[in-house]
């Protein structure tokens, strides 16, 4: 009976290791994406990799905005660049340049042209680990107070950002119009 059990159990060990890599196999690694929804952005400052100036990620705030993770070493970033060249015409779009070199990546923006109103350089990717960046490229939708309301790891499409990105924008934008109309006081309380 021993005997037989130890011919058996290699067969049993390999049955149930592969029954573990397929589980494996069927989660989404995008689905981790909603694990950080509802926070906020870190507080950072950083280099504007533009011009050198200082940045702070307090500055970003105030109206709804995106932030993309990019690297000019990315084959993704370059592929989705020109759908954020036509985006950054419609919502602010910030950079956030990720494990990159500098110059490279400021060639790179000379190049393929700058849809960003400004990139944070984070070369030693300390950022992007708060944000949970798992890799490039990905995009970010704060809301105007930096909540996070949802974002996409991997190539960002026209798809993707019509059925995922703009519905929340919209109700983004929304709430920030009417968080501004209830603040601003009426002209009976400024006559008064």
């Amino acid at each position: 009976m021993r005997s037989r059990l130890r011919l058996f159990l290699p067969l049993i060990l390999t049955l149930g290791l592969g029954a573990l890599l397929l589980l494996g196999l069927g989660n989404n690694p995008y689905s981790q994406d909603e694990a950080t929804l509802g926070r906020t952005l870190p507080a950072w400052q950083s280099d504007n990799l533009l011009d050198g100036s200082p940045i702070q990620t307090a500055s970003l705030k105030g109206e709804p905005f995106v932030l993309n993770v990019w690297a000019s070493w990315c084959p993704n970033c370059r592929a989705e660049h020109p759908l954020l060249g036509e985006l950054a015409s419609t919502v602010p779009l910030y950079g956030l340049n990720y494990r990159d070199k500098g110059d490279a990546a400021r060639a790179w923006l000379m190049e393929a042209g700058n849809p960003y109103r400004a990139v944070l350089a984070d070369p030693d990717g300390k950022l992007a680990l708060e944000l949970g960046v798992y890799g490039t490229p990905e995009t970010y939708l704060f809301d105007a107070d930096g909540t996070l309301l949802t974002r996409h790891t991997g190539l960002l499409t026209q798809e993707i950002w019509q059925r995922q990105f703009v519905p929340l924008l919209d109700k983004a934008r929304a709430d920030a119009q009417i968080k501004a109309a209830s603040t601003v006081p009426s002209t009976r309380e400024t006559q008064s």
